[in-house]
């Protein structure tokens, strides 16, 4: 047995940590789609991974002139948003909800200071601009827009109010009626749909489609929340969060049964949610003739001449909140990606919620929490640091036997194992209590990074504990941590190359740490400034303990 296990263990651990975090920040991809053999919508491609180019879906050839409808909206109220059905597309757009206020612009002083050296800033650092208006969902886009054949929104909507709903009616140049009502749905935050095709021309209309689309730009990623589709395909969330794969002639095919589909963020979606799969539907993602883009549920199967169908539809548009989703079924509480740990993920949001309840502030529930999850764990940590004192103490005993039975491997193993055995030392002892916990530590790192519970919510000097901290004092100060917390551990058995990586880490983490919402940071800070107090505890006791014979 070599004397080093526990400590090259240790150290794998928190590379692990590293690379995990490295590649869930940078790295990680969605997961491929494409369009399959025979796909009527993308008909002449293969499954050659995401972005395939394909040819457009021609519409039916005009038969008669549109009529013109001048520019109308209809206002539409609900508990949880303000928007209005516009004539141009027909669709349900200028979504603001009530109850979240826009983005703040977080703008940290190290940008500003490259900024105002490059040019590129004003004078006058302000760490936090905005947020005072409500939060835009859609801003330039609609849910519900309708067509048949190439993504257009299409102008001439006829919009009026019709009972307690809403109204948008248009006759295509090639006959094809679409009708569109908008009625207010049983559940909060939600908007019933339901569109009604007549194919009023001689011949069949193929590719109807119902779908949703917003103006995007920027880039989008784990960290960043950027408005982008998405859709619940074949049992899975599958976003496109790169622009490019869908301009020009490029356009997403997701093949499969079709839960739901539309518009989100981080926290934050627009949805359709078809009340029967279909066989015959599969969700196209791709951009409208101005440029927006939008996910759309396209039905292969083709109308015929003189007939009608109607495709109903519940809308939900909303937060991102597990409790609001839930009841709705549909999946639709996956769109919480709390990913591989989902069920760590959502006791410990239960927990955040229990906390803020009683005290009211976010930023101490996540103290509170920090300490709850060290108390549970208290007794593996303790064994796992006492384990660590234990086989340090035993160096000097180790080293003797090395080079006492170097030309004996074996024997060396044995007389390792022995003196372990007689001393109480378990040579995994230190790292698998860390490896146990490592589950709780990626689903609080979800819970931090995905709850909406925590959007545009303070602590001390901090505006939004979901953005990153301007000041960067909370990074800074988990990277003074890290430090103290390795000048607390012992690297007399690690050879240099191991104790030169390990330096490092606080380096690295801290990078990262800049980055991360300032609630995930201060949940590590907490963490590591608890573990440093049991880590000085146990070596002090273990001081009062007599050297092993």
């Amino acid at each position: 047995m070599n004397e080093n296990t526990d400590r090259r263990a240790l150290l794998a651990i928190v590379l692990s940590l590293g690379v995990y975090f490295l590649w869930s920040a940078f790295f990680a991809p969605p997961p491929p789609v494409g369009p399959p053999e025979g796909d009527p919508v993308a008909e002449g491609c293969r499954r050659a991974g995401a972005g395939a180019r394909r040819p457009a879906v021609a519409a039916a050839a005009p038969t008669s002139t549109e009529t013109v409808v001048p520019a109308h909206e209809e206002a539409v109220f609900n508990d949880c948003f303000d928007a209005a059905v516009f004539s141009e597309g027909g669709g349900l757009g200028h979504v603001s909800l009530k109850d979240y206020r826009s983005h703040r612009l977080v703008t940290p002083w190290w940008t500003w200071a490259t900024d105002r050296v490059t040019g590129k800033a004003e004078d006058g650092w302000a760490p936090y601009t905005g947020g005072q208006d409500p939060y835009r969902l859609l801003s330039t886009g609609a849910l519900g827009l309708a067509g048949a054949g190439s993504f257009s929104a299409g102008d001439g909507f006829q919009v009026r109010r019709e009972g307690a709903g809403w109204v948008s009616r248009r006759t295509r140049a090639d006959g094809l009626g679409i009708t569109t009502t908008f009625s207010p749905g049983d559940a909060p935050c939600t908007v019933k749909v339901a569109v009604r095709f007549d194919n009023g021309s001689g011949s069949p209309i193929n590719d109807l489609w119902v779908g949703a689309a917003d103006s995007m730009s920027g880039d989008a990623g784990r960290f960043l929340n950027a408005i982008r589709p998405l859709a619940h395909v074949d049992g899975s969330v599958e976003h496109v969060d790169d622009l490019s794969d869908v301009e020009g002639a490029d356009r997403e095919v997701l093949e499969g049964p079709v839960s739901w589909l539309g518009m989100g963020d981080r926290y934050f979606m627009a949805v359709l949610i078809p009340d029967e799969p279909s066989p015959t539907s599969q969700v196209v993602v791709d951009q409208l003739a101005d440029g927006r883009t939008g996910a759309f549920l396209v039905d292969s199967l083709p109308l015929d001449a003189g007939a009608s169908r109607t495709l109903s539809m519940l809308a939900y548009i909303g937060p991102k909140d597990l409790d609001a989703l839930k009841p709705l079924g549909h999946d639709l509480d996956e769109a919480v990606e709390f990913g591989w740990f989902g069920l760590f993920s959502r006791l410990l949001l239960f927990l955040l919620e229990m906390f803020q309840s009683a005290v009211v502030n976010w930023g101490v529930s996540i103290i509170l929490l920090t300490f709850l999850v060290k108390l549970v764990f208290f007794p593996l940590t303790q064994k796992a640091f006492a384990s660590s004192g234990k086989m340090q103490a035993l160096q000097p005993k180790l080293a003797e036997m090395r080079e006492k039975y170097k030309d004996n491997k074996e024997l060396q193993t044995q007389e390792t194992m022995k003196l372990f055995s007689e001393n109480g030392v378990n040579p995994l002892g230190g790292c698998l209590p860390t490896l146990i916990q490592l589950p709780v530590w990626f689903a609080l790192y979800n819970t931090m990074l995905y709850s909406v519970e925590l959007y545009d919510t303070s602590f001390l000097y901090i505006q939004d504990l979901t953005e990153a901290d301007p000041y960067g004092i909370i990074p800074t100060l988990y990277a003074g941590l890290m430090f103290a917390q390795q000048r607390m551990m012992p690297m007399g058995s690690m050879d240099e190359a191991q104790q030169k990586i390990l330096k490092m880490m606080p380096l690295i983490f801290a990078f990262f740490m800049y980055s991360f919402p300032s609630g995930l940071v201060l949940y590590f800070c907490i963490n590591m400034s608890l573990t440093i107090l049991q880590q000085w505890w146990i070596k002090r006791n273990l001081e009062t303990v007599p050297a092993p014979a």
